[in-house]
């Protein structure tokens, strides 16, 4: 599985996540530690940022390579100098089977969002990924490029968020992410598959992450808030960036939102169609 990312608050740059921290995403995509399949993420990386100013409509800045993250040079002159308030990042370690080239390589910009998992889906391609196709709305479908069941979970997400009114608030965003879930976990239980997915849905104003199975254990999410070493930040990490106090685990099936409201932990509520929301 890969490893992924977000953080939201005061002004920092791109290298807080990945190059600045002794267990940053960089040292995570040679020597991951709670990674299911491996240690090693090198098919590719992705940052998305905003500017300072942005509105909430505002589209993302995006970077994002094939390479390893440790071996591009892109990622070591551009992280220093890119600053936000709000990141979302993402290494990869490719599905079995999945080829690995930049229409599939994570993060993926939905209009104003930046959308990206750590998970897998099972079986994948085939029947699932025809019936989740099936759900979206036409320029969803339209949009995607790739083949990865990230990309596709993106687009669901997508045409859950307008047909519940797209309305660019935390509230509104973890909504469509609980029934995405939903649609998805139902499809995959269907044709006699599961599913895992770690969710990281940012914007302007802040990020929404999710921890979620269908069955079993999810894949590791922890989070942090305020920590004066990350300058009063709210963070969600595959694995904790340092070994420093202040990492928690995420609770499977629960949302981390971070946004100017502050840094909270929600349950996700998922029940029958139609019944997919936030816990409040």
């Amino acid at each position: 599985m890969c490893r992924i990312a977000a953080s939201f608050g005061p002004v920092v740059r791109a290298s807080s996540l990945i190059f600045d921290p002794p267990h940053g995403l960089e040292h995570q995509s040679r020597n991951a530690r709670e990674m299911n399949g491996g240690s090693v993420a090198g098919d590719g990386w992705g940052i998305g940022w905003y500017p300072e100013d942005a509105a909430d409509d505002a589209p993302p800045g995006m970077i994002k390579s094939i390479l390893p993250l440790w071996a591009d040079e892109n990622a070591k002159t551009a992280a220093h100098a890119i600053a936000s308030r709000s990141f979302v990042a993402h290494i990869r370690l490719a599905s079995p089977g999945s080829e690995v080239c930049f229409t599939n390589t994570p993060l993926y910009p939905l209009g104003a969002y930046l959308f990206t998992i750590n998970g897998e889906f099972e079986p994948w391609p085939g029947p699932v990924s025809r019936a989740i196709r099936a759900r979206l709305d036409g320029e969803d479908e339209a949009a995607v490029r790739g083949s990865t069941d990230a990309e596709m979970l993106g687009a669901l997400w997508r045409t859950c968020h307008r047909r519940l009114g797209a309305e660019c608030s935390s509230d509104a965003i973890a909504a469509a992410l609980a029934e995405a879930l939903r649609i998805a976990r139902d499809i995959t239980a269907q044709h006699g598959g599961t599913m895992k997915a770690n969710v990281v849905v940012g914007h302007a104003g802040g990020f929404v992450a999710a921890r979620f199975a269908a069955e079993g254990r999810p894949a590791s999410l922890y989070h942090a808030d305020g920590q004066e070493r990350w300058r009063g930040a709210s963070l969600v990490a595959s694995e904790p960036l340092d070994d420093g106090a202040g990492w928690r685990h995420v609770e499977p099936g629960s949302f981390v939102i971070a946004d100017d409201r502050g840094h909270r932990c929600e349950s996700i509520r998922i029940g029958s169609a139609g019944g997919s929301h936030a816990a409040r």
